[in-house]
């Protein structure tokens, strides 16, 4: 195992795009912790002798729980793995938990990483979107952050938020890349059946953004960044001076990785399995020693489709000699032939002898790879 990820289910209130398993009753915080600090130590005997290249604490919003509680889920990481000396430690965080000596706490107990949910820095859609944090509280984070000694400080934004304009997707942009930050991931804002913003959507209190318009914010947002130096080193995603997610380059590189908590997800190599998304039921299984997972053992056409599905979101591409080691010659003579067209029209290159979607072209992706799929 290369990575593990914890998810933390609990959120102050719901945003109102959220599709993510979170839960607001707040009260189940300990007993939640008791339950989780069980999972790592049983899963551990599973998986003795590995050593760990990454931790990602994620949710949900892991900087809700009490410093007691993160220090009990440090203390079993620790005590049940080993870790690469220069780990990555990520821990996901919202701007209104960051304060001076929340940061100095987090810094103490060696998460290395902060991974910040700013979404916007317009007071105007963090109100539409049901954030807890406010405009000023965005940007004094970062800085605050910085100041306590974090030098790898990723931000997430949302464009393509209804009534959003050019200008206001500009000035988020510009206010990120001007703060203390490594890593930059932007993601368009979808309509997640079930949230509110999907029932609005249907009851047309909301409208979607043009598809030109969010092609527009799309290069606009490339362009800004690396203009300052960013890598766009996946559709999503932007580090400067090297400083991309090692964790999420384990989910892209198709390597192993551990899930802990409700609806966290595991991959061995070859079959899936993940959590169940019910705190209840999860925190009872625990308790109670009962199967807790659902599993799923992937044919070679279903691994083969994972792997595109993370390889082609990067700038480094699918491997043809890769598909053909490990999904046989067919599945790759079918890359081959599927490939062909995409690499003289320029909407796919090679470099270094793996194919990959020009990054320019990358808002095509699920296009390409439609036709990539085996039937």
């Amino acid at each position: 195992m290369r990575g593990i990820y914890i998810h933390i289910p609990f959120c102050r209130q719901a945003c109102r795009y959220c599709d993510f398993f979170f839960s607001v009753s707040l009260c189940y915080k300990d007993e939640f912790v008791d339950r989780l600090v069980e999972e790592i130590r049983l899963r551990s005997e599973e998986h003795s002798g590995n050593t760990i290249d990454t931790l990602y604490i994620g949710g949900g919003t892991p900087s809700i729980l009490s410093r007691e509680n993160l220090e009990r889920i440090m203390e079993a990481v620790h005590r049940c793995f080993s870790f690469r000396s220069d780990a990555e430690m990520t821990i996901e965080c919202n701007p209104d938990d960051m304060d001076p000596a929340f940061l100095e706490f987090l810094k103490q107990k060696g998460f290395n990483r902060l991974s910040v949910g700013i979404q916007s820095f317009h007071e105007k859609d963090l109100q539409l979107m049901r954030r807890s944090h406010d405009a000023d509280q965005a940007g004094r984070c970062v800085k605050d952050a910085a100041s306590a000694g974090f030098e790898n400080i990723t931000l997430d934004l949302i464009y393509g938020i209804p009534g959003q304009s050019t200008q206001e997707w500009e000035e988020n942009v510009l206010k990120a890349i001007s703060l203390p930050i490594a890593h930059l991931s932007a993601y368009h804002l979808t309509f997640e059946p079930g949230t509110v913003f999907d029932h609005w959507r249907k009851k047309e209190r909301l409208v979607t953004v043009h598809e030109e318009q969010s092609i527009r914010l799309y290069h606009l947002l490339r362009e800004q960044l690396i203009s300052k130096g960013f890598d766009h080193y996946e559709i999503s995603n932007f580090a400067l001076h090297g400083r991309m997610s090692e964790h999420n380059l384990i989910y892209w590189s198709g390597l192993p990785y551990l899930g802990f908590g409700p609806s966290a997800h595991s991959f061995d190599g070859s079959s899936r399995h993940w959590n169940i998304s019910f705190l209840k039921g999860y925190m009872e299984g625990i308790a109670q020693n009962r199967e807790i997972r659902e599993y799923e053992n992937l044919s070679i056409e279903e691994m083969y489709h994972d792997y595109l599905i993370t390889s082609l979101r990067t700038r480094w591409g699918a491997d043809p000699d890769h598909i053909g080691r490990h999904f046989g010659e067919a599945i790759r003579n079918h890359f081959d032939g599927k490939t062909e067209p995409f690499l003289e029209d320029g909407s796919m290159w090679i470099r270094e002898g793996k194919v990959a979607i020009q990054p320019a072209q990358w808002l095509i992706t699920d296009l390409i790879l439609r036709e990539l799929f085996t039937d």
